[in-house]
């Protein structure tokens, strides 16, 4: 199986009346956490909106993130505008320097699978719930405050498919990030307003155990626009 893309996806009821969410807003809290610039060219496809983990070597992994890149052995194409970078540890956390699409096809490099995936797959994919990392670092847990009602609203995307019962929510979603051995933890709220829509971010969070970091490739977003965070984590 082939690792997720890294995409925010929006977990709607695929109903003519689910409204569009807000998103969680920016984070904030106890753990350090900075933004990660990116400069995407013109036409060019960015990491924010669909992305696969790569990484190579085993001790001491470097990582990649490659945008809309192909699988040469399954004769899978890269898609226009496929872009691939290299995720550099700095003083302040990591950067994102754009290498060739051609590094990411190199023997020694190596998409990560589901289960290597240093984070469960169900991390942040449910309305609430919680999940540990698989070496125990990190905890992230999604919380609801609010009141939700049932309806039964049009099936399908346009609303033809028969009729389907939904849950409406209106309150406020928190999605914290926990660094368990420190206590340390960074908080993201999404705003619900009457509607069956909400975010699972569980492929735009990547953690990078060997190099201490954890990159939020749009799991927030402001105005609508998908930001790109980085934390990184203290010393045990």
């Amino acid at each position: 199986m082939r690792a997720a893309p890294g995409a925010l996806l929006l977990a709607l009821a695929f109903t003519a009346g689910a409204a569009r969410c807000a998103g969680f807003g920016p984070p904030a809290g106890t753990l350090a956490v900075h933004p990660l610039p990116l400069a995407v060219p013109p036409g060019a496809l960015s990491p924010l909106l669909s992305s696969t983990l790569y990484r190579s070597g085993d001790a001491a992994p470097a990582y990649y993130l490659g945008a809309g890149v192909g699988i040469p052995r399954l004769q899978i194409a890269d898609s226009p505008g496929a872009t691939a970078w290299k995720v550099v540890p700095d003083t302040d956390c990591v950067h994102l320097e754009p290498v060739s699409v051609a590094e990411l096809q190199a023997p020694a490099v190596q998409p990560v699978m589901v289960r290597q995936n240093p984070l469960p797959m169900d991390c942040a994919a449910a309305f609430e719930g919680s999940c540990t990392s698989r070496d125990g670092q990190l905890r992230i847990a999604t919380t609801f405050q609010g009141t939700h009602r049932k309806a039964r609203v049009g099936g399908g995307f346009f609303g033809t498919e028969g009729r389907i019962g939904s849950t409406f929510y209106a309150g406020v979603r928190t999605l914290a990030i926990e660094h368990r051995p420190t206590g340390r933890m960074l908080r993201m709220q999404e705003s619900l307003s009457d509607t069956n829509g909400y975010s699972a971010p569980q492929t735009a969070i990547r953690y990078l155990p060997e190099l201490r970091r954890v990159l939020l490739l749009g799991a927030a977003q402001e105005r609508g626009v998908p930001l790109a965070h980085c934390i990184a984590l203290p010393a045990d």
